[in-house]
């Protein structure tokens, strides 16, 4: 019989034991083992219903044609954490309310034990919360999310990626917006793909029209300003007395006097614009000056006629009850007049499209389209629906070279009659 000084002694290390647990579960819900190449893998029928009762043995895996054991694999019912990456600049101040009621719709519809981030972006990137399940702490991050100016799509899209590397397990990047970047610092559309080939995280972006809206903007912009190309002196001198913000590359927007630097809503001048444009041509120009070049790095797309035919992205496929991305893209809607403002916002909307589609593409994600908002809450929908029904696999590749090549992978089941999605590949730079 244990003395009442005894059975509280007990008490406190059978609380220790329980803590030290609890922490050790922790420490391998966020281990990273380095030489492990994560998979993730959607499974459906012919008729676009979801296979959920694959079993481990059912599946193969092979990296460059070589087959791989399948080390790991993940059950439907293991937790989810996800980053829920918000749009929140000038063009969604009056739909804010709309965005938020959908976005924690999407919240309660994850499987209880899925742990959720919240982080939102305009000019500014800000982080919300840290990854929880409780729907209540995650209704109130939603809530305090703001319209700002401006858009930092690629520095957003890179701080959640570094955020999420460190998980293990099942993982997912959800993005919602239209993807035009106009003032990223040190992210670029390149680099934040290359990073995304180096991890087994899967990405649902979510595209929302705003073509509409910034042209009207632009339009009015030019109406109360005529622009002129600056001179290499105006673009090299700050006016004087201020210092003038900066694009990626280093360069300041131009000016000429006291002339207005940006737009409503954070805009760059439609110049700047062009500018940006024509300097990312020159740099991919200057990085894959021959296009049979065998160690160049899909990371970094130049257009897909220009780039080694094993280092293009995967055709777009229609996937069952999604629309086909490659008839809805904003370049070949209803254009209105051919002027400079139109081709400008052409190539904007253009490479926007392009990033959102390698996005999903290269990471066995899917696209899916909000051109309005009242297909938003579909849309995160069968995004939820998506992450209730993917399975994790995980391989160790018998390639043990850091050697920053391409590996292809290829995932295949002996079950008949059904379609698999998974990332076709990954750089071999140490990080899966």
């Amino acid at each position: 019989m244990l003395s009442s000084a005894s059975r509280i002694f007990l008490v406190f290390v059978l609380i220790g034991i329980g803590a030290v647990v609890s922490v050790a579960q922790e420490v391998e819900t966020i281990k990273t083992d380095t030489n492990l190449v994560t998979v993730p893998v959607i499974v459906t029928s012919r008729n676009g219903l979801y296979v959920t009762d694959l079993t481990k043995d059912e599946f193969k895996i092979a990296e460059d044609g070589v087959p791989h054991e399948v080390a790991f694999f993940g059950k439907l019912a293991a937790p989810f954490h996800v980053i829920l990456l918000l749009d929140t600049s000038g063009s969604t101040k009056d739909k804010l309310r709309q965005i938020q009621n959908a976005a924690f719709v999407f919240v309660q519809q994850l499987q209880p034990a899925d742990r959720v981030k919240i982080i939102t972006f305009d000019d500014e990137i800000r982080d919300l919360n840290e990854f929880t399940s409780n729907r209540e702490t995650l209704r109130t991050a939603i809530n305090t999310a703001r319209s700002g100016n401006g858009s930092k799509v690629y520095d957003a899209f890179e701080s959640a990626l570094n955020t999420i590397r460190r998980i293990q397990g099942r993982k997912a990047i959800v993005v919602f917006s239209d993807a035009v970047d106009w003032h990223s610092d040190t992210a670029t559309f390149d680099g934040t793909l290359r990073n995304l080939d180096e991890e087994g995280v899967i990405v649902y972006p979510i595209r929302y029209e705003t073509r509409a809206t910034t042209e009207a903007i632009a339009r009015q912009q030019q109406d109360q300003i005529t622009p002129t190309l600056p001179t290499r002196e105006v673009i090299r001198r700050p006016p004087s007395g201020t210092t003038p913000p900066t694009f990626p590359g280093g360069d300041p927007i131009p000016t000429t006097g006291s002339r207005r630097q940006t737009g409503p809503l954070g805009l760059p001048l439609p110049e700047d614009i062009m500018r940006r444009r024509r300097e990312g041509e020159r740099e991919r120009d200057r990085r894959y000056p021959n296009p049979t070049e065998p160690n160049q790095i899909p990371g970094s797309i130049p257009p897909d006629d220009r780039m080694p035919p094993e280092h293009r992205l995967p055709d777009r496929r229609r996937i069952p009850g999604q629309t086909d991305p490659t008839t809805t893209t904003t370049t070949n809607r209803r254009r209105g007049p051919d002027d400079e403002i139109t081709r400008m916002l052409d190539m904007a909307y253009s490479r926007a499209d392009d990033y959102l589609n390698a996005l999903a593409e290269k990471s066995g994600g899917r696209l899916l389209r909000a051109d309005t908002l009242e297909y938003l809450p579909e849309a995160f929908a069968q995004i939820a629906a998506e992450l209730r029904t993917q399975y994790l696999l995980g391989y160790y590749p018998l390639n043990k070279e850091h050697d920053e090549r391409y590996r292809r992978i290829k995932v295949a089941t002996t079950r008949k009659d059904v379609m698999i999605r998974a990332r076709p590949g990954y750089l071999a730079t140490g990080a899966k």
